[in-house]
């Protein structure tokens, strides 16, 4: 892997940009009439009672708009998943169909094991390539070390192998789970995304990943702009030296630790701020300082669910 600037290029060739935007989970429980209705009207009633459009709501209700907001301000690589509902469908109607658009999704073993879903690996693949109206995705990664996973792993370096994804790797793993791929006789992720910020900014599987030549991918890559982060004295020291928020801040950590942040904003002005973090560098030190914010803090506490269970009738 190598890193020119705003970009990296795989040992295959494929050039990945620094930065991805994410939907998220859209129209989630549209399997289940009853539980999505019931989901729906609770979140519409409690935007009434605030005045304020429920944020997952306004997702779910203007999400062609804000993806073509995102690829029109910069954003060139869009993160989804099989059980994120719609989401690839929605991202197959706007984002896909630009020019100079990467895609990546991603199979759990949630999706292989439930009665609505096929039970290999290439069933969901070819799934997700309808609903992306794509013959080829370019990142391809499973979305959690559950289960069967290194089955379903191999599976996904054969699709690989196959054609129909550029690039391979997975999700939520930790260094253990790094050594198990190793240790079946596996070839390693490409790619690896998980929950990084400056709360948990997971040292070790960073410093695994550079020596394996693995590049690293950030969900939640800004501890959803948490006052906790924000509030601290490097934070503030650092906003107000470079006239930058704490999240550009957090941004530029991500980038000159050579990681790939997977933001989420439905705001077209956050949108735009986010690419705004290079007519500036970090020292050394203040790298030194916000690596010492670190608390192995972890805010997306869930997990992939391989039963067929109502609570997650996320995916279509």
């Amino acid at each position: 892997m190598e890193k020119s600037e705003k970009s990296y290029v795989l040992d295959n060739g494929l050039t990945l940009p620094w930065i991805s935007f994410g939907t998220g989970v859209i129209w989630k429980y549209s399997r289940n009439k009853k539980l999505f209705l019931k989901v729906n009207l609770r979140k519409a009633l409690s935007s009434v009672k605030h005045l304020k459009l429920n944020r997952e709501l306004k997702g779910n209700l203007f999400c062609k708009k804000y993806l073509e907001q995102a690829y029109d301000v910069g954003y060139r690589m869009f993160d989804t998943g099989r059980i994120y509902g719609h989401s690839e469908k929605y991202i197959g109607k706007t984002a896909a169909k630009r020019e100079g658009v990467l895609i990546e999704t991603k199979c759990s073993a949630m999706d292989i094991k439930r009665d609505c879903s096929p039970d290999t690996v290439r069933g969901n693949l070819e799934i997700s390539l309808s609903n992306l109206g794509i013959d080829c995705v370019d990142v391809y990664l499973l979305h959690w070390p559950e289960g069967d996973w290194l089955n379903y792993y191999s599976q996904i370096i054969e699709q690989y192998k196959a054609g129909k994804c550029r690039a391979y790797g997975a999700c939520n793993l930790q260094v253990s789970h790094l050594k198990q791929i190793e240790e079946a006789g596996l070839e390693p992720p490409m790619i690896v995304q998980t929950e990084l910020h400056p709360l948990n900014s997971k040292r070790e599987l960073r410093d695994y990943c550079k020596e394996h030549n693995i590049l690293l991918e950030a969900h939640t890559p800004t501890a959803r702009g948490s006052r906790e982060l924000a509030d601290t004295d490097i934070m503030k020291e650092l906003t107000a030296k470079y006239n930058k928020t704490s999240v550009q801040i957090t941004l530029r950590w991500h980038y000159q630790n050579g990681v790939i942040p997977v933001v989420s904003t439905f705001s077209k002005e956050h949108m735009a701020e986010n690419l705004d973090i290079f007519d500036f560098e970090l020292t050394g030190e203040e790298m030194l300082l916000i690596e010492g914010l670190n608390q192995d803090k972890v805010l997306l506490n869930v997990t992939g669910c391989y039963d067929d269970d109502i609570n997650y009738v996320y995916n279509l």
